[in-house]
């Protein structure tokens, strides 16, 4: 699962290329990177957050068959299923079935006589009761005759996925014109039982038959492979999925609807497809074309080759997340499917990485619990960095890897959750920046520790070990305690199984006469909570041209180590390999950063010495210094480019100027995206006009990202201006670039783009929340005639996507007139008013009142 944390969109529609994407492409969107940043309440080990454990097994459910067919009118799946069980271990009379707002036509018991069975149901659970009970030795199959009623189902989404119905059908009656009809399924975690019966935990696994009954013009796709297809006579057909290895049944999905299928391989024997609307199937290959690489990559990097019968992957319309892992068969988020124009800006590679990680990772090894979906998602992650390393090197990759860390630590309430976490409200709670890229980062360090060719052995042993399973923990503790030979308690208990991370403070002490530094750590976080870390690190020593490595152990609450060199020290570099998961101080002066910008290899590195240089905010341009910017923006590699930007713009504004023929060349020629974007942005800093034609030809890029900041750029000079090229953008598709130029017409726009606005918001998605933000900072600014004419659409959309979020946002529009009206009751309150101006603050109390009345309407329930 590839969630989307929301609050990045508002913060930054389009990120430095660092952030998001490789190919000399520029980031549009940072993703785990779409939606904000997930607010996460705190949830702490009280009795408001229960023990999750894993789910007692008392059947083993072997395999499902089910035939399917579905009821646009009433949104219905008419449904017949048969279930394939055997008691798991001790003998068992009741059986329980997940079933949620079903419509149970019949039950029976399969055999020689098939005869119905009595049971009881109460809208989530079938129990059946059976006359004797069934013992390990017992194989038996249950028939159910059903209905499902997946729409009608009420329970609650989360922050990541943010609905639980299951099943989905999109546009069924064919009322929206722009949009085309569908179905699809989301199972994680627990809501496939939405529409088949079935035991819904992540700790059971099945084989499974799919007979899919739809219109004959329509594509089906499911997991394992298309056997048959087989016309009906009423101008339906009838596709038989079938999938003989067993998954979780979270895993198990269906989708259907008119798409365009291109058809790939791996190894020119495993069928790798991908659907997509008809008008995307030209960039079929431009958005997917990596996967058979991405494929190989990840076999011999595990030493275990891509499991599954086939990979396929498909786009739908209006999904709930950012992309599912279903077993061989991969559902995206409608952004994924672009033009080769939108590709510039996100390729949308690091997703596709994270969900045929996955493979291996959630699907052939499966979790036992939510408490343990870090085994799942933290590896996800970390499956993107592995790709980008492969494919464009390790600068690229921990350029793009630097934001994980990032996000966690932003995330102040995320800080007090353990990784592996067996107490949360909900198991919905466990999908957050936690699981996801704190544990990525912490596979980084176990990796580095470890050494590559143990840790990848390590993995190889725990998908061998497990395939088919589901896995707690201690599974992968134990594969890697049995590669390295070590006791890795220590690891596990301090980094998966405790929340926080270290606080260090790293303080350098140079003795010039005898050549040698006194390192000192303090361990500065709470000791008592968190206790006293153990850090593996390697301290680099640069002396006289050379690097002396040496590795060491910080385990105390306050550390020291003396290290000798052979001539001066130039730099003492703590964790020189950049992977402790830490917040870290050092009192490094500017000289020794400069030279560490010089001198160390990694980006992280030089990332790190830009951040302390910047925020010792240079006083001038010293030759040094303009010697490293133009080093920066003359890089072959896009992150250090824009690092020097950031470099060059933290010099007081008098110095801008000395490099304004290179930011003008970067603005205009740079083959990265984003390094033009954020050109763009440094010229529209300088207090000048005369960048206005390099911004308005910018507003032809063929880069989004570029013309949304040639646009803002013109905006900050010149809003007309700029509201005169982003009128030529107003139909294009792409949402993140729309969000850029509804900021521009909220602003500046005078003329009525209601209707924008609304097309806008209705075809948002996950950007819903900024779109509609910008449309009443809009209306704020107009009259109550036209706020009145915008009700109606409003009114509709909003009681259509009832949020608490978007009530308060609408809730805004209030503020204007509440202010009139306050305005006009104290005025009201004078006994010295005539009667000419008691009627005029009467009018305009009333009319205040009024419009506040229409803006409740909008909203109410």
């Amino acid at each position: 699962m590839r969630i989307f944390p929301i609050t990045f969109i508002l913060t930054s529609l389009f990120l430095g290329g660092c952030k998001v994407n490789k190919n000399n492409t520029s980031a549009n969107q940072p993703e785990s990177r779409i939606l904000q940043e997930i607010t996460v309440t705190e949830t702490r080990k009280t009795q408001s957050s229960p023990y999750r454990e894993s789910h007692s097994r008392k059947f083993d459910l072997i395999h499902t068959v089910l035939h399917l067919s579905f009821d646009y009118n009433k949104q219905h799946v008419l449904g017949k299923a048969v279930l394939t069980l055997t008691p798991y271990f001790y003998d068992q009379k009741v059986l329980e079935l997940d079933a949620k707002n079903f419509i149970i036509h019949r039950v029976a018991l399969l055999g020689k006589d098939t005869v119905s069975i009595p049971f009881t149901y109460d809208e989530k659970v079938i129990r059946i009761d059976f006359k004797q009970a069934f013992t390990k030795k017992d194989t038996f199959n249950i028939y159910l005759d059903y209905t499902a009623r997946p729409n009608e189902i009420t329970q609650e989404g989360s922050a990541a996925i943010t609905d639980a119905k299951g099943l989905y059908f999109i546009n069924p009656l064919k009322t929206e014109v722009d949009k085309p009809r569908q179905i699809w399924s989301q199972g994680e975690t627990q809501s496939n039982s939405g529409w088949f019966p079935t035991i819904d935990y992540p700790n059971e696994r099945m084989t499974q038959e799919l007979y899919l009954t739809v219109d004959a013009a329509d594509i089906t796709l499911s997991n394992g492979l298309l056997v048959y297809s087989k016309n009906n006579s009423n101008n339906t057909r009838t596709d038989y999925w079938s999938q003989k290895l067993p998954a979780a049944p979270y895993l198990t999905m269906i989708a259907i609807g008119e798409f365009a299928e291109t058809r790939d391989f791996w190894r020119d024997s495993i069928e790798v497809n991908y659907y997509l609307e008809k008008a995307y199937q030209p960039y079929a290959n431009l958005i997917f074309g990596s996967t058979p690489e991405m494929m190989e990559c990840f076999s011999k990097r595990l030493g275990v080759d891509y499991p599954w019968e086939k990979f396929s992957q498909i786009v739908v319309r209006d999904f709930v997340s950012g992309a599912m892992e279903n077993t061989s068969a991969v559902v995206h988020f409608d952004l994924v499917q672009h033009d080769s124009r939108e590709h510039l800006d996100n390729p949308w590679e690091d997703i596709i990485a994270h969900e045929l990680f996955h493979h291996w990772f959630g699907d052939l090894v499966t979790c036992e619990s939510w408490s343990n979906i870090p085994l799942n998602e933290s590896f996800a992650t970390y499956g993107e960095y592995i790709w980008n390393e492969y494919k464009y090197g390790k600068m690229a990759a921990d350029c793009d890897f630097d934001e994980n860390l990032k996000q966690y630590l932003r995330q102040k309430s995320a800080h007090k959750k353990d990784l592996i976490r067996f107490h949360c409200r909900t198991q919905e709670d466990m999908f957050d920046v936690v699981s996801y890229q704190k544990g990525s980062r912490v596979l980084h360090m176990l990796r580095n520790y470890v050494g590559d060719d143990a840790f990848f052995a390590a993995l190889k042993l725990y998908l061998t070990n497990n395939k088919f399973k589901s896995v707690e923990i201690h599974n992968l503790r134990l594969a890697f305690e049995e590669v390295t030979g070590e006791d890795l308690n220590w690891f596990f208990n301090q980094w998966f199984l405790n929340h926080g991370h270290p606080a260090l403070d790293v303080v350098y002490a140079y003795n010039e006469q005898h050549n040698t530094v006194k390192v000192t750590v303090k361990q500065i976080h709470d000791t008592v909570e968190l206790g006293v870390y153990k850090l593996p690190v390697a301290i680099d020593v640069y002396s006289n041209g050379k690097t002396t490595q040496h590795k060491v152990w910080v385990d105390k609450a306050e550390w020291t180590a003396v290290f000798e060199a052979d001539a001066p020290i130039d730099l003492t570099n703590f964790d020189a390999d950049k992977q402790l998961l830490a917040v870290i101080t050092e009192n490094k002066t500017t000289k020794e950063y400069e030279y560490q910008l010089d001198n160390a290899p990694l980006y992280l590195d030089k990332a790190e010495a830009v951040d302390a240089i910047i925020e010792n905010k240079p006083e001038g341009l010293t030759p040094k210094l303009e010697q490293q910017i133009n080093s920066l923006i003359n890089h072959s590699f896009y992150g250090l480019r824009e690092l020097g930007i950031d470099l060059l713009m933290a010099l007081p504004d008098t110095f801008h100027y000395v490099f304004e023929k290179q930011l003008v060349n970067m603005a205009t020629q740079d083959p990265k995206a984003s390094v033009r974007t954020n050109a763009i942005e440094a010229l529209s800093e300088l207090e000048t006009n005369k960048f206005e034609p390099i911004f308005i030809k910018a507003t032809q890029d063929s880069a989004y990202s570029v013309v949304a900041a040639a646009i803002s750029a013109l905006a900050d000079k010149q809003g007309n201006t700029a509201l005169k090229y982003a009128k030529g953008y107003l139909q294009t598709r792409n949402k993140v670039f729309q969000m850029r130029l509804s900021s521009v017409i909220a602003q500046y726009g005078t003329d009525d783009y209601t209707n924008y606005f609304q097309q806008q918001l209705q075809s948002a998605g996950h950007y819903a929340y900024p779109m509609l933000n910008n449309y009443i900072v809009y209306l704020k600014k107009q009259d109550s005639t036209m706020l009145l004419n915008a009700k109606p659409a409003l009114t509709k959309w909003y009681q259509a996507n009832k949020k608490s979020v978007f009530k308060n946002v609408i809730e805004n529009l209030k503020t204007p007139y509440t202010e009139k009206y306050n305005e006009a009751s104290n005025a009201l309150k004078s006994k010295k008013l005539n009667e000419a101006d008691k009627i005029k603050w009467t009018a305009q109390q009333q009319a205040a009142l009024s419009m506040i009345n229409h803006i409740t309407e909008i909203t109410n329930d």
